[in-house]
């Protein structure tokens, strides 16, 4: 009987160890189940705007920030859309779109840790979600004389938009993916800022792998709001050069602007821009003219077409300035209407794209744009307590313009000295 050498019995449990184990890790992949890393996932309310959820990825970026000192924790980047203003059905289903399509995401990750939740499940069959929170306010709401921060575990106020499958794991919406599972959903009530949820996030952070989903991430208060932390996150924030790229075309071509002659150029790394920026601005002014559902829910704060023509005459006077650059979600019969209210001595822009590039950028990227060109102008008009005309006036900020050419806004009719937007100063 032939003997085998001992070293090569060795040899064979090795090689078989090894492909047990290379087997277990396919499974586990299969099932969802990640490995090293923890990943944080976020949703919002469905009626919640692109601009709002711009605000709340600031505020959950600066958390996770603050998290990564308890483990190595990846903020996953939900996809966008469909959203409330993303009307424009002719250009087709505006679904699973990621981060990409309208931010540079090389940038943000020079702030934390991110990743595009298409790229997560790449590899997967399925994404297995270890817990899902979904935040609520508490019942009772809060005292305006005694506020205080506080969080709880209890029973759902409002059945949330999870189900159960008959395995016993938890379906949901999770932006459109089939392939997305949860072991369990938990209601928190919840009451503060973002910090306030560290002990909970914390303790995942023991173990690695794990997957934590946190829905109505809009609940949760800013950690840092008009801190350096919020404006590192906020400066991180860059569009993609495509959306730059049309905006400068645009300008150039309709209102004889570029970074250059305008002083608006930035470093290429956001981590290099200094508080000496000091932007001048193209010549031209933009307003932001809300309409649609500011018409009926803050009538009192905004004003008629022909009132806002003035304010903006009067603006561009003061600066002899000949172009107005109006970015609005009103119709193109109301920025006809706008236009001849105007001097002739006056010339309306607006930014109409055509049919290829709206399909091309879609809803999100019109939006930006337009922010970009309203970012450059030599002095910037928005509407009450828009959180378009909010993004519009941090880019100013970043940029350097002084802040009575940045913080203004649209006075209803009759009034030509309304409260006037506070100003949140850029801190570095």
């Amino acid at each position: 009987m032939m003997t085998i050498p001992v070293h090569l019995y060795i040899s064979f449990a090795v090689l078989v160890a090894f492909n047990v184990i290379r087997l277990q890790a396919s499974q586990a992949c299969d099932r969802g189940v990640v490995t090293g890393r923890n990943y944080l996932m976020y949703d919002l309310n469905p009626a919640e705007g692109f601009n709002l959820r711009r605000d709340v990825y600031i505020r959950i970026a600066v958390f996770v920030k603050r998290l990564q000192q308890h483990g190595d924790w990846v903020l996953v980047l939900p996809p966008w859309g469909p959203l409330p203003h993303w009307k424009s059905k002719d250009i087709g289903e505006q679904l699973k779109l990621p981060w990409k399509k309208f931010f540079n995401v090389e940038s943000l990750v020079k702030y934390v840790t991110v990743v595009e939740l298409s790229d997560l499940l790449s590899d997967k069959k399925t994404l297995l979600v270890n817990q899902l929170i979904y935040l609520q306010h508490f019942q009772d709401g809060w005292n305006d004389e005694k506020w205080e921060e506080k969080y709880k575990f209890e029973e759902c106020i409002k059945k949330p938009p999870y189900w159960e499958t008959k395995g016993g794991l938890v379906k949901g919406w999770f932006w459109g993916y089939e392939n997305i599972e949860a072991k369990n959903v938990s209601c928190l009530s919840f009451q503060g800022h973002y910090k306030k949820l560290l002990p909970i996030l914390s303790k995942h952070s023991k173990t690695s792998g794990k997957v934590v989903m946190i829905d109505r991430g809009e609940i949760p208060l800013h950690d840092d709001y008009g801190g350096v932390n919020y404006w590192k996150a906020r400066r991180s924030m860059r569009y993609s050069d495509h959306l730059y790229s049309l905006a400068n075309q645009f300008r150039r071509e309709f209102l004889e602007s570029d970074d250059e002659r305008d002083d608006t150029l930035l470093p290429s790394d956001w981590r290099d821009e200094s508080v000496e920026l000091k932007a001048k601005g193209g010549n031209y002014v933009c307003g932001h003219l809300r309409r649609q559902d500011f018409l009926y829910g803050r009538a009192s704060d905004v004003p008629s077409l022909e009132f806002a023509a003035k304010q903006l005459e009067k603006i561009a006077l003061l600066l002899d300035v000949q172009n107005i650059f109006v970015a609005s979600d009103g119709t193109n019969q109301e920025m006809e209407k706008l236009r001849s209210y105007l001097s002739p001595k006056f010339r309306l822009v607006v930014y109409l794209p055509s049919f290829e590039t709206r399909k091309e950028i879609l809803d999100g990227g019109v939006a930006i744009v337009e922010q970009i060109i309203c970012s450059r102008a030599r002095h910037f008009i928005g509407s009450f307590e828009s959180t378009f005309s909010f993004r519009i006036q941090e880019e100013r900020e970043i940029l350097g313009f002084p802040s009575n050419s940045t913080f203004n806004r649209f006075c209803a009719d009759g009034n030509n000295s309304c409260e006037q937007p506070a100003k949140w100063k850029k801190v570095m």
